[in-house]
């Protein structure tokens, strides 16, 4: 048997743990995919930066000066080593287009999702689940005290054990 106070408790329970998934599962916010898509774009360019520019140095020597080809064998073999390297050239050559490019396919995957700032995402489920224990200590209280009073109710399926056993937090 169920009283109206437990109901509410339970379903106080339930929305609070509804919020909860919400907030794990949520998308980051406009502001922070566009800074991760920056920062992408300044690693693709570290990258180039080490990699591509590194290898200049070997067009600064000729091993082979009968041929007239120079070094660049060396830095084409390099590159086919490397394939990596081609596509972060073409983000630093033109990281607008690109910035554009994932920015459009970032919006069309959050498809109107929820979105959650990654700072503070943390700490609102910390207090969220702190607000649920409280009602699941309340909720406790309430079997219990219609236990002692002769009613037969039945504890949720995924009442917190701990909270069951009186078990400090």
């Amino acid at each position: 048997m169920k009283t109206a106070k437990l109901e509410k408790l339970r379903e106080q329970i339930s929305a609070i743990k509804s919020e909860i998934v919400e907030i794990e599962k949520a998308r980051l916010t406009t502001p922070e995919i566009e800074a991760r898509v920056d920062g992408f774009i300044q690693e693709m360019k570290d990258e180039v930066g080490r990699e591509i520019l590194g290898a200049a140095g070997q067009l600064t020597s000729v091993r082979h000066p009968e041929s007239g080809v120079g070094n660049w064998s060396s830095v084409r073999s390099w590159v086919h080593t490397c394939p990596h390297i081609g596509f972060a050239m073409a983000v630093t050559l033109n990281p607008q287009a690109f910035r554009a490019l994932a920015l459009d396919a970032a919006r069309k995957t959050l498809n109107g999702e929820r979105q959650e700032h990654a700072v503070g995402r943390f700490e609102l489920v910390a207090e969220l689940r702190g607000k649920q224990r409280l009602l699941e200590q309340d909720e406790e209280a309430e079997v219990l005290r219609l236990e002692e009073s002769g009613m037969d109710v039945l504890r949720r399926a995924d009442a917190d054990p701990a909270v069951v056993l009186g078990l400090a937090a």
